[in-house]
């Protein structure tokens, strides 16, 4: 099935990564990473970035942030200048993964000019070999420098459970195959009832409610960047037949995939 692909720009045993954005115009098809994050500073260039459901115009300085799985893809009318840092959660503490999972997908940045001599300078530190401890540093004051702008700083006094976060990461990850919230709680090795109470303090939603919230995210992006049937969608997502699929699609927009894709592509002007 001709399902989103995934592309990995990260090796598998680094933690760690930052390179120089590709100066090309070429627009990119609709693909997703798994298992690290991705944070884009842009000084240059104009086009659009579509990240997931949502459309971002290129107006530089500008950052994005892409979460494991999630599909984005590049249409640029001027060429691109800057940097990508990819990352993997291990390498964060409890700040770090609270700004993460807190950070919107696309922000201007405030004071574009001390955060690009950041970057710039952990990107020549990282090439010269230095310790992954220094580097950790720099990536945590990006992290907060950008958080800043943004008022998602973690809150000190502000509930911390791990657990959340490791569930989340969990449902990325997982959310095609595993339909249980049970399931989740012994992988987490948790009861299912603090799972839920977990979420809830840390959400205001149930575990349930956050596994439907990623695969209706997937069900639109299949239905509004790739020319799968209804009945392929539904089996990507291993719902056990296509009316299964159509009621969960329908109990949670409203309307039925077919009519969804058709609104979809109009917005986006163009065919699948």
């Amino acid at each position: 099935m001709n399902a989103i692909p995934v592309k990995t720009k990260i090796a598998s045993n680094q933690v760690l990564k930052i390179s120089p954005f590709k100066e090309v115009i070429k627009p990119t098809v609709p693909h997703k990473h798994v298992g690290y994050f991705e944070l884009i500073i842009l000084s240059q260039g104009s086009g659009f970035h579509t990240i997931d459901d949502s459309t971002f115009e290129v107006l530089p300085p500008a950052v994005y942030f892409l979460k494991p799985g999630q599909t984005h893809c590049w249409d640029f009318s001027r060429i691109p200048k800057g940097f990508v840092i990819l990352f993997r959660e291990e390498l964060l503490n409890r700040e770090g993964l609270e700004i993460v999972y807190h950070l919107p997908s696309h922000l201007i940045p405030a004071n574009s000019d001390t955060l690009l001599e950041l970057v710039k300078r952990f990107h020549q530190d990282y090439q010269s070999g230095t310790s992954l401890t220094i580097l950790k540093v720099y990536l945590q004051l990006i992290l907060l420098k950008i958080a800043e702008r943004e008022n998602a700083l973690p809150q000190k006094d502000a509930a911390f459970n791990a657990v959340y976060y490791q569930f989340k990461s969990l449902v990325n990850e997982n959310y095609q195959q595993i339909k249980k919230i049970q399931d989740y709680a012994d992988l987490l090795n948790v009861p299912t009832s603090r799972l839920n109470m977990i979420c809830k303090n840390a959400s205001g939603k149930t575990p349930s409610m956050l596994l439907n919230e990623r695969i209706l995210l997937e069900s639109k992006t299949l239905l509004s960047n790739t020319p799968l049937s209804i009945k392929e969608i539904a089996a990507v997502l291993n719902f056990s037949d296509t009316s299964h699929f159509v009621k969960f699609f329908r109990l949670n927009t409203n309307l039925t995939p077919g009519r969804y894709r058709e609104l979809a592509l109009a917005s986006a002007g163009k065919t699948v």
